[in-house]
């Protein structure tokens, strides 16, 4: 962990005080975060960062640190039909409930300017660090790891996304075991659709740990590939490798160092041709096989794997800021009178604490006053009955702008130049400027603050569009 950059990094994303600085890349920038316990935040508020309630309830929600993670702007390539999937993956990863996945907890209100979403963080070393600093597991803990895996890709796969990065340092070793970490991005980064992140000819993922096919012919992967990496994790695990050096080959990896007992899954596994790998469930089948000849059960291999993340000592150190028992008092009252002055608490704060809303979209900041909203909704729904007749008994779709994704060329090399285990990414675009709010009609009677009538715009298309409000 990094201290925060005070010239860069914001000190409140949504209703989160941020602590530090986990990690950085291409696809975003990672920060450990505490859930403020704030005062009228109100249901509006809350429902626009889709947020929800802590296990232990209200009294511990000081205690929650979270993992913030914020999108770079260039990957929605500077299109609303991006943010209005980006926020469409939000929900699909909201709907995996696993042990084994961290629980998606808020996230930037539709159409955002600045993407983000908060997850459960999980305090414990990844497993190339595990591997890197004690060397591979043995082969109860290893069972223990794979059947974690198979657990978690069963709750990915059982809401139709995939993964599509499994590696080591995606899997998290918890207090109560191995957690799937980054399949978000990961599915932000994968759908292809006509404002598609990547161009043909290149792939996403980290390559030795990658499919065959998902460097070759990345629009048509499916579960497989998934299988593949968990396969690969495993490899990793055993030998503190993976099975080849920068990408798959079509020829068999090195086995020198993986236990005989894994050799007959693996072997099964590690194939380029994504239709002759097993399932999940043959996988789980195979992984529990390996359990009888080594004489274990799935509860002692599970505590052989937690005795020794627990010995290891690798679980990262907190900040201060972390270990405090209350928020920053400057940070939780500026974000509380942002609260109370109506907007949202990581609004623009003024030095001496009053909120002011700039002149952009409001959905950056969250809602306003609910009152100003009304009549926003009421003078909007006057000037649209002037304009137009509505048949009665109309209801208003969306339709999906992502068009039919096209057939990409077969059998793509890796870009010239580009470095073997890396991912390319796309160029990004600058965002579009922020849509104007809409003016109001003569007969309005008050003046309508312009973030208001804009809010209320967004919020008439989230409840005619979506099901989760």
């Amino acid at each position: 962990m990094k201290p925060l950059d005070i010239d860069a990094d914001q000190r409140v994303v949504g209703p989160f005080e941020l602590l530090a600085r986990l990690g950085e890349g291409g696809m975003g920038v990672a920060y450990l975060a505490r859930a403020l316990p704030l005062e009228g935040l109100g249901d509006e508020l809350a429902a626009t960062y889709r947020m929800t309630e802590s296990d232990g309830g209200a009294d511990s929600a000081e205690d929650r640190l979270v993992v913030v993670k914020m999108i770079q702007p260039g990957l929605l390539n500077g299109q609303p039909q991006a943010l209005e999937r980006f926020d469409r993956e939000i929900d699909a990863v909201r709907a995996v409930v696993s042990d084994r996945v961290p629980a998606l907890i808020a996230a930037a209100p539709p159409q955002s300017l600045q993407p983000w979403f908060a997850m459960d963080y999980i305090a414990g070393p990844n497993l190339h660090t595990l591997v890197t600093k004690t060397g591979p597991l043995a082969a109860g803990p290893c069972v223990a790891l794979g059947l974690a895996l198979v657990d978690a890709l069963r709750a990915i796969h059982g809401v139709e996304l995939l993964h599509r990065d499994l590696k080591p340092e995606n899997v998290v070793l918890g207090p109560d075991g191995p957690v799937v970490l980054d399949f978000g991005l990961a599915v932000l980064a994968e759908r292809r659709t006509s404002q598609a992140l990547t161009k043909p000819g290149e792939a996403w993922g980290s390559w030795p740990y990658a499919s065959y096919e998902q460097l070759h012919d990345f629009q048509s992967v499916d579960k497989p590939a998934d299988v593949y990496a968990l396969g690969a994790v495993l490899f990793f695990a055993l030998t503190g490798r993976a099975p080849y050096p920068t990408q798959p080959m079509l020829t068999p990896p090195d086995w020198n160092g993986v236990d005989a007992a894994f050799l007959p899954l693996l072997g099964q596994i590690l194939v380029p041709g994504a239709g002759h790998r097993p399932d999940l469930g043959s996988v789980d089948m195979g992984l529990r096989a390996v359990l009888v000849q080594l004489g274990l059960t799935p509860e002692h291999a599970a505590k052989q794997l937690g005795t020794l993340v627990e010995a290891a000592g690798l679980t990262p150190e907190l900040p201060p800021e972390a270990l405090a028992d209350h928020a920053d008092p400057m940070v939780q009252d500026l974000a509380q009178k942002a609260v109370d002055a109506g907007a949202a608490p990581d609004a623009p704060w003024a030095g001496d604490g009053i909120v002011d809303l700039p002149d952009v979209d409001p959905g950056f900041y969250g809602l306003v006053d609910t009152d100003e909203i009304e009549w926003a909704a009421e003078a909007d729904a006057a000037e649209q009955e002037e304009q137009a007749v509505v048949p009665e008994g109309y209801t208003p779709t969306l339709v999906d702008p992502a068009l039919a994704p096209g057939e990409p060329p077969a059998g793509v090399a890796p870009p010239h130049g580009q470095t073997p285990g890396t991912a390319p990414l796309p160029t990004g675009q600058p965002l579009p400027s922020p849509r104007p709010a809409g003016e109001h009609p003569p007969s309005t009677p008050r003046a309508l603050p312009r973030a208001a009538s804009a809010v209320a715009a967004e919020l008439r298309e989230a409840y005619a569009h979506r099901g989760t409000l």
